[in-house]
């Protein structure tokens, strides 16, 4: 039987917080929550997140008291810092684990984009800046949880991907290996929730609501995430092409990825496709495989992501959708955390989503 956990989030009044909050309040691993925000600190849970009032005891502290954790058997924290947040307190933290005694056998997962990437270039490459602590990148696992399985099981800390990432990998995973793919043409559409808690131009209801428009285009910064997935699947000589838009809706992400099969691969048909997806992801608890389109609205609230196939001669069209805040972020925490600890990965989390 598995030692219920202990644990901690950090950041925990942002979107990222209060879904990990719901996720978890009912886990049968929770053997208590205490969380940290220091803008809310002495606020009562509910204040901030109302949809977890009579469900969610307790308040927000403004700084960790680790000693809690000390005389846990399984001491977690989840990060929902801001991104450079952790990775920039990280020494002094560290100093604080081991002071309380709970560094070597803490569980770690970080929601942020602080240690996905493995290499000090990268990271700036994507970012346009330096990492805070480069000499701790690449002491991560990448929590991909169909891809890093195995890792996962083992890991200590784990770097959550990004939301877009996470649709546009579990899109090209099961032909990632296919050599001379050429140009992938990815076009994905995300919700307002993407942008954070904090009101802004990419949140603002008057701005957005009506609006439909393209940003950072072919510059966004979880490329780099799936470009470390193609070249560790061994591709070459394939070009990235990567177009986020800003939809008039409040979660969800739809991803679609298109290219041509290469020649030695003859004709595709769509159902041949669409049978090696659903051998490739046979044993995954969360993705599933649907005629048609994906819909936001059938995955919204959930842990799902949706996947189809389509195919004209040799173009092909792969689409994805999934909730942002769930299985592209504190869903996918929780699962993680379920791999980690020696839950069943769905523990926690098969629910379905809200609908209509």
């Amino acid at each position: 039987m598995t030692s219920p956990a202990h644990i901690y989030i950090l950041g925990a009044s942002g979107f990222g917080g209060g879904e990990l909050l719901r996720l978890l309040s009912g886990h049968p691993g929770n053997a208590g929550i205490r969380v940290v925000s220091r803008h809310h600190a002495g606020s009562p849970i509910h204040k901030v997140h109302p949809h977890l009032r009579g469900l969610v005891d307790g308040r927000f502290e403004a700084e960790p008291d680790w000693r809690w954790l000390a005389d846990s058997q399984r001491p977690v924290v989840f990060s929902a810092l801001g991104h450079g947040d952790l990775a920039s307190q990280f020494a002094g933290l560290e100093k604080q684990w081991a002071d309380a005694g709970i560094a070597d056998r803490m569980l770690l997962v970080d929601l942020s984009s602080d240690f996905r990437l493995d290499h000090p270039g990268r990271y700036a490459g994507a970012y346009g800046r330096p990492h805070p602590s480069p000499d701790l990148l690449g002491t991560f696992t990448y929590g991909l949880t169909e891809w890093k399985r195995e890792q996962v099981k083992t890991a200590k800390r784990i770097a959550n991907p990004g939301c877009f990432a996470t649709a546009v990998q579990l899109a090209l995973l099961p032909i990632a290996a296919t050599p001379g793919l050429g140009l992938l043409a990815v076009s994905g559409v995300t919700g307002s929730s993407g942008s954070g808690s904090l009101p802004g131009e990419g949140t603002h209801h008057p701005t957005r609501a009506h609006d439909f428009r393209a940003y950072k285009p072919l510059e966004h910064q979880h490329e780099a995430e799936v470009e470390v997935m193609l070249v560790a699947h061994g591709a070459q000589r394939h070009r990235l092409a990567f177009v986020p838009h800003s939809a008039p809706m409040v979660r969800g992400i739809f991803a679609t990825v298109q290219f041509e099969w290469p020649e030695h691969g003859g004709a595709v048909v769509t159902q041949s496709l669409t049978e090696k997806y659903r051998r490739y992801y046979e044993g995954s608890k969360f993705v599933r495989i649907v005629e048609g389109t994906p819909r936001v609205a059938a995955v919204a609230g959930s842990n799902f992501c949706d996947i189809s196939v389509a195919t004209k001669g040799r173009s092909v069209a792969v689409m994805a959708a999934l909730d942002n805040l769930v299985k592209g972020m504190a869903g996918q925490a929780v699962q993680n955390f379920n791999v980690a600890l020696g839950y069943p990965e769905d523990t926690g989390l098969r629910q379905a989503a809200c609908y209509p």
